[in-house]
C-alpha cells in the first residue's frame, strides 16, 4: 500500500485578511501543482488560552484534541508566522502550549517548514528565530534554509492571491522542494 502524503498548514495569525494565511493558501496551490495527490489541510490555532486549571477541571478542550489529531496525521507541517512586537503571535505560542499536553506529541519527528509574512521590511526574521526556539522541545525536524521572509506583505500578493516577487518565489520553491522530499519519507 502506498502511503499518502498529508501536509498541514498553520497560519500564526487569526486575522481574516492575514498575509500569513494568504501565504499558506499560496503554498497549498504550489504544492498541488507539483503533486495533485498530496492532501493539504489547515490547522486551526484559534484555541482557548492554555490554563492548567481548565485542563484539570474539564479536560483538554475538543478544539485542542482536533488540532492534535490533524497534526498527528501530517507527513509534514508548514508554519507561517507573523511578527508581533518582535516575536510570534500569542495564538501560535498558545497552540504549542496546548500541543505539549498531548501524548504522543503531534509535532515529534515531523518535518517542519517555516515561512513568514509581515508588513515590515524584515519579513519576520525575528519571529522565525523565536519560532525555531519554541519548537525545540518537540524534537521535530526543522528545515533551516532557505529562509522565506516576505516583507511589505500587504503589497506582496496579487488579486488572485499569488506571491508576485520573483526572488521570494525562487526561495519558496527551494524550501518546498526540500520540505516535500523530507516529508514523503
Amino acid at each position: 500500500m502506498i502511503k499518502s502524503t498529508t501536509i498541514v498548514g498553520l497560519s500564526g495569525s487569526l486575522r481574516k485578511a492575514s498575509s500569513n494565511t494568504k501565504l499558506i493558501k499560496y503554498i497549498e496551490k504550489k504544492i498541488k501543482l507539483k503533486d495533485g495527490d498530496i492532501h493539504f489541510s489547515f490547522g486551526n490555532i484559534n484555541l482557548p488560552l492554555y490554563n492548567d486549571d481548565l485542563e484539570k477541571e474539564a479536560g483538554i478542550p475538543e478544539t485542542v484534541i482536533k488540532l492534535g489529531e490533524t497534526l498527528s496525521r501530517a507527513s509534514g507541517i508548514i508554519i507561517s508566522t507573523p511578527e508581533y512586537n518582535k516575536g510570534i503571535s500569542g495564538a501560535l505560542k498558545n497552540s504549542f502550549d496546548w500541543m505539549s499536553r498531548l501524548k504522543p506529541n503531534p509535532f515529534t519527528s515531523k518535518t517542519i517548514a517555516i515561512v513568514s509574512a509581515t508588513d515590515g521590511r524584515s519579513g519576520g526574521e525575528r519571529s522565525q528565530y523565536m519560532l525555531r526556539m519554541c519548537l525545540t522541545p518537540f524534537d521535530c525536524k526543522i528545515i533551516q534554509t532557505p529562509e522565506v521572509l516576505i516583507g511589505h506583505s500587504s503589497r506582496a500578493f496579487n488579486e488572485a492571491g499569488d506571491l508576485t516577487d520573483e526572488k521570494s518565489n525562487e526561495l519558496l520553491d527551494k524550501l518546498l522542494e526540500k520540505f516535500l522530499a523530507q516529508s514523503s519519507i
